[in-house]
């Protein structure tokens, strides 16, 4: 039976509205208010049909990714291109890290292709190595799905080692998607994308969404990136028409208008809120992997459960329990406002302080 497996449901699952939900890494700056008044005034253009294709909005993604509207499909949130990508290529066999995004084996497993999974060493510190690289010739996958930076380690690989799998995966006769959902909030992020590798590697597919950098969850809205005609035609194929929804459409137009200072001032909002957090949990005695997206990576040392204990104070963290290669002393915690990420450190002081050392003021 199918189990929701995401953060992002605390209200739903506990039936408190004032829950605190740090399970779902969503922009602490919210959602734009140009966004907000374009939904509004999409509103009555709902008594008709979506633009199956989004033309206009992919001209205007065109525009900001600096390549053609037709290397572009739009997808109600990236999830539904993921699971349209092991169809569309008739992927027997598809290769992933462990840990890393549910999704991508739950799209192949609902295709009925054999899935891979190539762990992650904690002893590494969650990063890709050439060992991937090996592994890849070996098993000789045809679809092989990165997320950069990685969730839920928040890890980055280099764009150098992208170009050499993006080229083992071309001698294979293999499609490598590139999720970069969670790229723009790392600061310098070009430095990282692999846009650069699209005229070279045909068989390379971008995945971005305005879900999370630009807090759209309820809305969804992502999109592909890729210079193989055949497969976005194909990615059409394999899933339903209208699936970006005209509120989606208006959202994602409205997103992109001044979007480079929206994107700068995340990522260094994000970056400065994130190192607190990170530094408060290592004086804690919390074990912390650096991250450079816009949530926090740990592994809890004592023998408390995190996150049982905060949610009792009404404070819901990813527990990482149902990420491959990890278990329930490793979870992921969402980069907030200043305000919310105080009353997550001070919860997590107070839990400390009560279950392992209480002779503490």
């Amino acid at each position: 039976m199918y189990k929701y497996s995401h953060g992002g449901n605390a209200v739903f699952e506990s039936g408190k509205e004032n829950i605190l939900d740090l399970s779902a890494s969503i922009n602490p700056l919210g959602m734009p208010e140009n966004v907000i008044n374009a939904v509004a005034r999409e509103i009555p253009n709902c008594t008709h049909y979506p633009d199956s294709s989004s033309a206009e909005l992919r001209n205007k993604i065109a525009e900001f990714e600096n390549v053609k509207p037709e290397m572009i499909l739009c997808g109600n949130g990236a999830s539904d291109i993921i699971f349209r990508l092991p169809r569309a290529a008739q992927a027997g066999k598809i290769m992933i890290t462990a840990p890393t995004f549910s999704d991508y084996e739950r799209s192949a497993r609902s295709f009925g292709a054999k899935v891979v999974l190539y762990p992650l060493s904690e002893g590494s510190g969650f990063m890709l190595d050439d060992g991937f690289l090996r592994a890849v010739r070996t098993e000789r996958p045809d679809l092989i799905y990165i997320c950069n930076p990685n969730n839920p380690t928040g890890k980055l690989t280099d764009i150098a080692f992208v170009s050499q799998l993006a080229g083992c995966c071309y001698e294979i006769g293999a499609l490598l998607v590139l999720d970069e959902c969670f790229l723009g909030f790392v600061q310098q992020s070009e430095m990282y994308t692999g846009k650069a590798l699209l005229d070279k590697f045909s068989n390379l597919v971008i995945l971005k969404a305005f879900t999370k950098l630009f807090a759209l969850p309820g809305i969804r809205l992502g999109y592909a990136i890729c210079r193989d005609r055949k497969l976005i035609e194909s990615l059409y194929f394999h899933g339903a028409d209208w699936s970006v929804s005209n509120l989606a459409q208006a959202a994602g137009m409205a997103a992109l208008d001044g979007a480079e200072d929206m994107i700068k001032r995340t990522a260094a909002y994000v970056a400065a809120e994130r190192l607190k957090i990170e530094n408060e949990l290592v004086h804690l005695g919390i074990c912390v992997y650096k991250s450079q997206a816009n949530y926090v990576f740990i592994r809890n040392p004592y023998d408390f459960d995190l996150f049982h204990e905060l949610d009792k104070k009404g404070i819901r963290i990813r527990s990482c329990h149902n990420f491959h290669n990890l278990d329930s002393r490793y979870c992921r915690i969402a980069v907030s406002t200043a305000e919310i990420n105080l009353k997550l450190l001070s919860a997590v002081g107070e839990i400390i302080i009560s279950l392992v050392n209480p002779s503490l003021p």
